[in-house]
């Protein structure tokens, strides 16, 4: 089965090859009958026009000498053929540069933001000495805070109805 399709496709080949190649030709004749009929219309009017100088795209120019019947002179070709993935690359490429020029500084502005938020502050000595007295009367006020519910605990202790004395100071010395 196998062996038949093979036979089927390799007597195929030439025939798709000749199709290939008068497909080719027929594209080729078209283009240059295409090419013919150009230039016979481009010919038909620099002389139908009388004196008259024909530029490549039909566009009429200076008069003639008055001995030459026209001139046909060629521009280089018609108008020029811009690709469509031009404007899209184009567009993109301005559409860029608007984005860095408006968002660069925006991006510069925060980074030194963040460089900014890295630096330690630096205090005045005399903001140093007044945070450190601060810090000295703090200190001392959680100290005195401790002393006094120290003795809250205390006094409560010798308040509960099952406290007695010797309970409270034998418990309290051998802590």
């Amino acid at each position: 089965m196998n062996s038949s399709m093979q036979t089927t496709s390799g007597s195929n080949a030439p025939a798709r090859a000749e199709m290939r190649d008068q497909i080719r030709q027929t594209i080729v004749d078209a283009q240059q009958a295409a090419f013919e009929a150009r230039v016979q219309a481009r010919e038909a009017q620099a002389t139908a026009g009388g004196h008259r100088i024909v530029f490549d795209g039909g566009i009429p120019g200076a008069p003639g000498a008055p001995g030459i019947p026209g001139i046909s002179v060629s521009t280089g070709g018609g108008p020029p053929e811009i690709p469509p993935q031009v404007e899209e690359i184009s567009i993109a490429f301005f559409i860029m540069v608007a984005c860095i020029v408006v968002l660069f500084p925006i991006a510069r502005a925060f980074g030194k933001r963040i460089e900014r938020k890295g630096e330690i502050a630096t205090l005045n000595p005399a903001s140093t000495e007044q945070l450190r007295r601060i810090e000295q009367a703090v200190e001392a006020m959680a100290i005195e805070v401790e002393r006094i519910s120290e003795s809250q605990r205390y006094m409560a202790k010798l308040q509960s109805p099952g406290a007695t004395g010797a309970t409270i100071f034998g418990s309290s010395q051998s802590s």
